[in-house]
């Protein structure tokens, strides 16, 4: 495109013929003037200068907002290159220092404004900048130390130090080393009464209802005489019907009697295991004592005479529910994060342990000892589900991997892994015993069918909703199979209809985190919830 700019015409003429051609010797300064006139006035609107007084010794001074690391980054350059760029993205001013950028600083001393796109930044302040650096980096590489021969002791490879580099040993003076040693002494002593106190504890029971007078002298884990199970259509609950209060920390865990109800066991993370009477006067009846760290699960036996507590000073505690003494102790090295007995009344005295170490070991509660382990996760153990009339069982890890074993045989016999699966921290089996439910990373209740002894994906039907991500957070089942309950990491608690998924009803259930959830075998519509609050609360 040919464009004449003439001082003759008035009028711009595109798109000339090749004929005529634009005339080398008209003055264009008048046109380069106005540009000129055109940037200062921009100029002078962005920073605001005209028609205001100095509001500093040297000039304007405005306030813009801007990253600090922006600024870190250019403070650096002027005060190592001499330069730096106006944080302000709209005209990227050069801003240099007559000492290190002498040119630069001359050029904007006649009135040059230099941005950052200008061929003469490049060519002065960055050339310099990659010279100095460049300078500074074989400096330093002439100055270390050599690496000497790496088959000799005398090796020093990258950590070879410079040649005019001093050390010195700086001693502490006496009242310096007497503190010093005072700490650590208090530091061992500290562990020595730990260690004490750990040796010494001895497992209790504190009873806080007389036996007499709460259960009129009958055995304290018999269920009461009107309480039997019936089939029945159950209901989500509406209201809270009771607060629990007791632990002074969040409560972790809880579970009912099975197959009656009447009591409620929950684990905290104050150390300490609680069970509550939910038919009678609704209040806690007795406090377990043995564990020195945080409880992460428990678990009952069919008939609920034995329950298994697992925390996290590393033990595994088998209790008498009835007399509230232990029965066995198993030390571990690991975290335990998931106990679960085999249902089979058979096999009551196996139980399964998902721990930190990638490792499910089987454990004989009898003698204690460890029986067989199950070695194919890559990170730690959530959640151990039977299923298939208890003859194998599901276990899903933090590697977002779930494996099918034969109870008894170490050998996974199904691998189920997906690009789109997230770790499972919470499960449930359908009380059909048909389908298993799993609590998803990403907010999503997943669904795999379990009928005859297969174990596939129901991509048809999930649950979601809630918030549960990087908490673990439970499930549960209604007694009827109607109704499914999850927990929330904003302390709801939701119920979907099980046929549908389709979400019902959402109860702010706590303050914190609902992390527990469990529906009541036998009453028709009584749900409890645990959670970071410290409370549990009964609904209805």
């Amino acid at each position: 495109m040919l464009v004449d700019y003439s001082d003759d015409d008035q009028e711009i003429i595109h798109n000339k013929p090749k004929s005529i051609l634009v005339n080398p010797e008209v003055d264009c300064s008048h046109l380069v003037k106005k540009k000129e006139e055109e940037k200062a006035l921009e100029l002078s609107k962005t920073y605001n200068f005209l028609g205001q007084k100095k509001n500093h010794l040297t000039g304007n001074v405005e306030s813009v907002y801007y990253n600090d690391a922006v600024f870190e980054e250019q403070f650096h350059k002027f005060n190592v290159y001499g330069f730096a760029v106006d944080p302000n993205e709209r005209n990227r001013r050069v801003i240099a220092c007559n000492q290190k950028q002498e040119e630069l600083s001359n050029l904007m001393k006649e009135g040059y404004d230099v941005d950052a796109s200008d061929p003469l930044f490049s060519k002065n302040a960055l050339a310099g900048m990659h010279k100095d650096d460049k300078i500074r980096q074989q400096e330093l590489k002439s100055n270390r130390v050599k690496a000497n021969d790496p088959s000799k002791g005398e090796f020093m490879g990258p950590w070879a130090g410079q040649q005019d580099e001093q050390f010195e040993n700086i001693q502490m003076n006496e009242e310096q080393q007497r503190l010093l040693d005072q700490l650590e002494e208090q530091r061992k002593q500290k562990i020595d009464e730990s260690k004490k106190q750990e040796e010494n504890f001895v497992p209790y029971m504190e009873q806080h209802v007389s036996q007499t007078e709460q259960f009129g002298g009958r055995q304290f884990i018999a269920p009461p005489p009107e309480l039997k199970y019936v089939d029945h259509t159950c209901y989500i609950p509406k209201r809270c019907i009771q607060t629990f209060h007791g632990h002074t920390k969040g409560v972790q865990v809880c579970k009912f009697f099975p197959k009656f109800g009447h009591l409620m066991l929950s684990g905290s993370l104050d150390n300490k295991i609680k069970m509550w009477d939910i038919i009678g006067n609704k209040q806690c009846v007795r406090t377990y004592y043995g564990h020195q760290g945080a409880l992460r699960d428990l678990n009952f036996s069919n008939d609920g005479r034995t329950f298994l507590s697992a925390a996290y000073d590393k033990k595994i505690l088998v209790w008498d529910t009835e007399y509230g003494k232990v029965t066995q102790t198993i030390n571990l090295q690991h975290f335990p994060y998931c106990v679960r007995l085999n249902p089979d009344p058979a096999k009551q005295h196996s139980f399964l342990l998902g721990s930190s170490d990638k490792r499910i070991k089987q454990f004989d509660i009898r003698s204690g000892q460890q029986t067989l382990v199950y070695d194919e996760h890559l990170q730690a153990i959530n959640t151990i589900t039977y299923f298939n009339q208890n003859r194998k069982f599901v276990s899903s890890s933090d590697d977002k991997k779930l494996f099918i074993w034969e109870f008894g045989i170490p050998v996974v016999i199904k691998h189920i892994s997906d690009p789109e699966m997230h770790a499972v921290t919470a499960t449930a089996v359908n009380p059909s015993g048909l389908n298993w439910v799993g609590q998803q990373s990403n907010n999503l209740i997943i669904v795999y069918d379990t009928k005859a002894g297969n174990f596939r994906m129901n991509r048809k039907k999930n649950f979601k909703g809630h918030v549960s991500a990087g908490y673990a957070c439970g499930v549960t089942f209604s007694a009827d199979g109607q109704f499914l309950a999850s927990g929330d990491s904003e302390g709801r608690v939701f119920f979907w209809d099980w046929k549908t998924a389709k979400s019902y009803r959402t109860i702010q259930a706590h303050d914190n985190v609902c992390i527990g959830v469990e529906w009541h075998p036998i009453e028709p519509s009584k749900v409890v919830t645990c959670g970071w609050d410290g409370v549990l609360k009964l609904w209805d």
